[in-house]
């Protein structure tokens, strides 16, 4: 059983999260650019990086740039977002990808003070 998850876990696509300057924490009203690193961990895939899908929580996507190749299987992105006015300890980014490979899932969070 477990060989059988660590070979699944090999097959789906693979989600890193940058900011400038390594962001440890935000504000309310704060806006910064979220990078995305899309590499896709098995060959031939029939869902293109732009039918990720996102989804915030506690922040605002203000604009992103479109997803490029920068080598065979690995795509990116700059997500700038603004933090909103609220409650919320933490905000976050979630990327989602749904193949019939076992797609791909990836979560961005940064505290608020």
């Amino acid at each position: 059983m477990m060989m059988l998850i660590s070979t699944v876990s090999v097959f789906a696509c693979h989600f890193d999260f940058t900011t400038e300057g390594a962001k440890k924490a935000c504000k309310a009203d704060d806006e910064f650019v979220i990078n995305v690193k899309l590499t896709l961990t098995h060959r031939n895939c029939a869902v293109a990086a732009a039918q990720t899908k996102f989804k915030t929580d506690g922040i605002n996507v203000v604009s992103a740039t479109p997803w490029k190749e920068v080598t065979p299987g690995i795509w990116t992105r700059q997500v700038k977002v603004k933090v909103q006015q609220g409650n919320k300890n933490k905000v976050t980014l979630t990327a989602t990808r749904t193949c019939d490979r076992d797609g791909g899932y990836g979560v961005f969070s940064l505290d608020k003070s």
